[in-house]
This record gives C-alpha cells, structure tokens and sequence, in this order.
C-alpha cells in the first residue's frame, strides 16, 4: 500500500496532517543522509551537512512522535494496515 493510500483511508483530518508531516520529513532525512554519505572526506561541506542530517533526525522523529502519541489518544489508527 503506498504512502497515498495509506493517508486517503484515514477518516481522522489531524492524523491525516500528522502522517503527512511526518513522510515530508522522513524524505528529508532520506535526502540529508543521502547527500551527507556523498560528502565522505570532504571535510567542511561534511560536517555543515552533518549538522543539517542531524536536525532532520530530530524533525523526522518529532514528526513520527506527535503522529503516533496522537493514535494513542484518539484511537484513529484502527484499519490501517
């Protein structure tokens, strides 16, 4: 099931916003971790993109936090597969 599809079945219009935000950030980490490995022994431009990489972890797992502490509360994820 792509990401599409999982957020079309979601009645919930808040867990629809949270899971939403929270693929935007899991592919900027993706991208941040991509470009950071591309940048191995380039000294400078690597430890800028280091910290970048690192910020995006910590947006991607706020992201991942808020989605799933709110399917706790409100019980919406039921169906999701």
């Amino acid at each position: 099931m792509s990401l599409s599809c999982i957020v079309f079945v979601m009645v919930c219009p808040t867990a629809k916003i949270l899971f939403e935000s929270y693929a935007r950030a899991a592919a900027e980490h993706f991208k941040a971790t991509d470009t950071l490995c591309n940048l191995i022994g380039q000294h400078g431009q690597f430890e800028e993109q280091k910290e970048y990489t690192e910020r995006m972890r910590e947006k991607f797992n706020t992201a991942r936090l808020a989605l799933e502490q709110h399917w706790t509360r409100h019980s919406c994820r039921e169906g999701i597969v």
